[in-house]
């Protein structure tokens, strides 16, 4: 960039820590989350919070240059792009993708989520698909619209202002969740072949059904399991899904239909608004126990799920309208009666029967 005077800056300003600067007493990175966080919260007084000028880095102003030239052949380059992604994708629900485009966007969703009390009642709400309980701003830090060191920031200004334990407790649980990015970040600078495959090599070796029928009716939110069909649907409509329903999902589809979590992982980064490669990585391979997860073995009941995370299945109703005028306890139990099943399956696997194969398979491993 010589010729336009133009100066390269490269800084980790998109964590906000570099990699390479934390590890743990043997010098070796960290695998597990919860180490990592205390350590990186204890390297966070290093980090600049302000904007200001950094003391390892000088940014001269641009000489000889046609700003509005310059600004105009990004913007128009930029919406090239952005309207190629949406003619490529074409969600039907846009509308109701929750998260927002541009910095103006992002700014609006964190004034929301601070202002109110969202962010210190997250620790109650952020597992219930059907409430307004979450940030947002997943897009918005994927897209590089808004600053991790701005979020950060943000918590570290409401905990003075708040004094209420339990306030501050909520925060804490919001700064976790944005440390789990760092987390996956971390993980894949230092371990780049879990781009292509899990961190337990054992893994490479189970037996996989890939059944093509199965996984398109999991991609279509077509299995007869409501929750599961809700949360597909959502990500189907919005190019969005809810946390909680993103470990079920994906639950389901390694544990339940024994596909490869590869194949979801996939799926997510075609559909996903704030598809990243390290949190989507990261997120399937802790679901199908491939990943640096210490539990080896987690899966998830589909029904339990639904019992506590939607209880009033307003979720479920929302997504699956055909199910609307089903009894709420035949959905959390899964015995609809075919009677009053409008154009919605049936099952198309016994959790408690996958369950049984999938750990007679994981035991040869």
């Amino acid at each position: 960039m010589k010729n336009s005077n133009i100066e390269i800056v490269d800084l980790w300003d998109h964590l906000l820590i570099n990699p390479a600067e934390i590890s743990t007493g043997s010098n070796t990175p960290y695998t597990v989350y919860g180490p990592f966080f205390k350590k990186f919260k204890g390297q966070l007084d290093k980090v600049n919070f302000d904007n200001e000028e950094d003391k390892d880095f000088k940014f001269e102003k641009l000489k000889d240059l046609d700003d509005e030239l310059i600004e105009s052949k990004l913007v128009t380059k930029s919406k090239t792009i952005f309207d190629e992604f949406l003619k490529n994708i074409n969600f039907s629900g846009i509308g109701i993708c929750p998260c927002r485009p541009g910095e103006i966007g992002a700014e609006k969703l964190l004034e929301s989520f601070s202002s109110s009390n969202k962010i210190t009642s997250y620790h109650l709400a952020r597992d219930f698909p059907s409430e307004d309980g979450t940030s947002y701003l997943s897009g918005s830090l994927r897209f590089g619209t808004i600053s991790i060191r701005s979020l950060w920031k943000k918590t570290l200004l409401l905990n003075l202002i708040n004094e209420d334990t339990k306030k501050i407790q909520s925060i804490e649980t919001w700064q976790k969740e944005l440390a789990w990015r760092e987390f996956y970040q971390h993980c894949l600078f230092h371990y780049p072949e879990l781009e292509k495959g899990p961190y337990r090599k054992k893994w490479n070796n189970f037996s996989w059904n890939d059944n093509q029928e199965w996984f398109n009716r999991w991609s279509e939110g077509q299995t007869g399991v409501p929750i599961i069909d809700a949360s597909m649907r959502q990500l189907n409509q919005s190019g969005w899904m809810h946390n909680r329903c993103r470990m079920i999902v994906a639950s389901f589809l390694v544990k339940d239909l024994i596909c490869n979590w590869k194949l979801g992982e996939k799926k997510f980064m075609e559909l996903l608004v704030d598809g990243d490669l390290a949190a989507n990585n990261g997120g399937w391979q802790w679901s199908a126990s491939s990943g640096m997860d210490p539990k080896p073995l987690r899966i998830f009941n589909p029904y339990t799920q639904t019992k506590k995370f939607d209880p009033l299945c307003k979720y479920i109703k929302f997504w699956i309208p055909e199910l609307s005028g089903i009894n709420n306890s035949e959905i959390i139990n899964g015995d609809i009666s075919k009677l009053e099943k409008i154009n919605y399956p049936s099952p198309i696997v016994s959790h408690n029967v996958q369950q049984r194969i999938f750990k007679t398979l994981y035991a040869t491993i």
